[in-house]
């Protein structure tokens, strides 16, 4: 074979690759991806992928808002922000100038004074649809693309779920099959709501409810992710654990006994967790702000590995994503 030809051949399986990535939900992990932090006291950080390539205490590029909790980006890397009672939107375009401007004015916002009490943690389901956990009003709330797309002003979400199951729920994500998983701090459960269940809203049963299996598996859980391999991860604020559980244990509800707990030395309090695009899993504590990167070899089994990165950071955070450069 003509060499050319076979370069050719694998350059466009390359691009072909890259852009089956980049068009799934995790969009915003391709290319060269920046952890975003947002903190409770008003604060988003954003480190580069550079930065977190060796250990030490990097500057961040800083975006200055109210009271940030949940931060989630929508296929057009718009940044999303729940800044008190208001979703707020920062474009693209304002993100790659937070260096000469860290508070600029948010293009979008959007109240719900009659269903939020307080709202947390954002997400954004496969159609683009974003979705709030309001950890008081004990529900998530859905606003709907169409909702997002029409500006700011005062709305009621398109759906509003609630549950006897949800209990002090901080943040939610979604598997590869629509399902939503929210994590609940005040009962230690993780609750899925099916994707069928998803399309009204109302009182429901969650189609599975994961309980602590009485070792500590679930121990006042933050935000939690699935990895590539559809495994769920939660990390345990006061177990100071990271811990997995298989698909095969996700079908139905009980206690299951995780297939990886990590008990790592640098868990103090850990609150958030992301996977970058190489399948790092990235881990912040709440108290003492540690931004520690781990493997995909060290998350195979359980035990107690040592950061292949270790950043210092701020405390407090809240919700943790990856997203465009700034």
């Amino acid at each position: 074979m003509n060499i050319n030809i076979f370069r050719w051949r694998r350059l466009v399986a390359a691009i072909a690759l890259l852009m089956l990535t980049c068009g799934m939900p995790s969009r915003a992990w391709c290319g060269s991806a920046n952890l975003w932090v947002s903190f409770y006291g008003g604060l988003i950080e954003s480190y580069s992928s550079g930065q977190l390539k060796k250990s030490g205490m990097p500057t961040p590029v800083n975006l200055t808002v109210g009271s940030v909790a949940g931060i989630a980006f929508d296929k057009s890397n718009n940044l999303w922000v729940m800044d008190g009672d208001v979703i707020e939107r920062f474009t693209a375009k304002q993100l790659k100038k937070l260096k000469k401007d860290s508070s600029p004015t948010p293009g979008v916002s959007i109240t719900s004074t009659s269903t939020f009490v307080g709202p947390t943690g954002l997400a954004f389901d496969h159609q683009g649809n974003l979705w709030v956990t309001d950890d008081e009003n004990e529900s998530i709330d859905e606003l709907s693309k169409a909702q997002l797309n029409a500006g700011s002003g005062n709305v009621t979400p398109a759906i509003v779920i609630t549950s006897s199951d949800l209990d002090t729920p901080d943040f939610l994500t979604f598997d590869g099959d629509g399902n939503a998983w929210v994590e609940n701090q005040g009962s230690s459960k993780i609750v899925e709501f099916s994707a069928s269940q998803l399309t009204s809203g109302g009182s429901k049963s969650p189609s599975v409810v994961l309980s602590n299996d009485g070792s500590g598996s679930l121990d006042d859980p933050g935000q939690i992710a699935f990895d590539k391999d559809g495994n769920l991860w939660v990390p345990n604020y006061d177990a100071e654990t990271v811990v997995e559980f298989a698909p095969s244990q996700l079908a139905s509800s009980g206690d299951p006994t995780p297939t990886v707990t990590l008990s790592s030395a640098s868990f103090v309090g850990p609150w958030a967790l992301a996977f970058d695009s190489k399948g790092d899993l990235v881990v912040v504590e709440y108290d003492n702000g540690t931004i520690a990167k781990f493997t995909p070899k060290q998350l195979k089994a359980s035990g107690a590995p040592v950061p292949t990165v270790s950043v210092t950071g701020t405390t407090g955070n809240a919700q943790i994503t990856f997203g465009p450069a700034s």
